[in-house]
């Protein structure tokens, strides 16, 4: 996920013997124009995730850009009610040997918890990712046109201004719908919150599928999370739907399964704030 020319979200970075990282965070909205969302909003966790993960590794030295990452989960919960955007925070180091792994404390200006997430990944130390990933996205037919798709209406997911439906309407009483992203959908310029790689769907991507599906399930375009629990398994391709399911709906929580070609690739649980479920 490229980051605005010339600027960082965290800064002033002090690491710590046992790998951990004190930073602050920008407030700039010009810069970060994602800061604006809902702090409950999964694009806001999921995006901040990413780049302090990422500059506060290239801070303590264990970055290591001409080799492709991964993601494999992530946790997220929502700190104290009426906090702020966040001014400051740590990252944990919660690697395994070569396997990635952290904590992130986010705070804001009063010093109240915003955000708490953890998260792990591998590093792809040896494989050809180029020559991999071609063959993945040449099965899938990835490289070429995305086919017709009818998107449910943008206001049945409250998608925000300019901003666009990732998944088709779910019918009355069905638990399934099938997504699509694209560069036009879910890539600037065509999305001004959305971003990434463009190799693949992103986590970012996946998160707000999450959302939007639990919008329509619930009936509430505005649907408030608390908390998040996500495991990715396989990449999902761009340009080739995918289907979203109800695996399980328990006590103020919905489980969800991501599915491409018949294979499950990410699996969901989110919480509902208390005063929705």
């Amino acid at each position: 996920m490229p980051a605005p020319e010339g600027i960082t979200y965290t800064s002033d970075h002090e690491v710590s013997e046992d790998g951990s990282v004190t930073f602050k965070c920008s407030t700039d909205p010009d810069a970060w124009r994602w800061v604006k969302l809902p702090p409950s909003h999964p694009i806001v966790i999921q995006t901040f995730n990413y780049f302090i993960s990422v500059e506060c590794s290239a801070a303590r030295g264990t970055l290591d850009p001409s080799k492709w990452s991964a993601l494999t989960w992530m946790s997220w919960e929502i700190g104290e009610a009426g906090a702020g955007i966040p001014v400051r925070g740590t990252m944990g180091n919660r690697a395994d040997g070569e396997k990635i792994g952290f904590g992130i404390e986010l705070f804001d200006a009063e010093d109240r918890l915003v955000y708490r997430t953890a998260g792990k990944g591998v590093v792809f130390q040896t494989r050809n990712f180029e020559g991999w990933r071609s063959k993945a996205k040449k099965e899938l037919d990835a490289d070429k046109q995305p086919p017709p798709f009818a998107f449910a209406p943008r206001e049945a997911v409250r998608a925000l201004d300019c901003e666009h439906t990732l998944i088709a309407p779910l019918d009355d009483g069905a638990t399934e719908t099938e997504a699509l992203i694209t560069n036009a959908n879910g890539m600037p310029p065509g999305s001004r919150f959305l971003d990434g790689s463009g190799d693949h769907v992103n986590a970012v991507h996946l998160a707000e599928v999450g959302r939007q599906f639990c919008a329509l399930l619930l009936g509430q375009p505005d649907v408030q999370l608390s908390g998040g629990e996500i495991s990715f398994t396989r990449y999902v391709e761009m340009n080739v739907p995918f289907s979203i399911a109800l695996t399980n709906r328990a006590e103020g929580a919905i489980e969800m399964m991501i599915e491409q070609a018949g294979k499950p690739c990410t699996s969901l649980i989110y919480r509902l704030a208390e005063d929705r479920a």
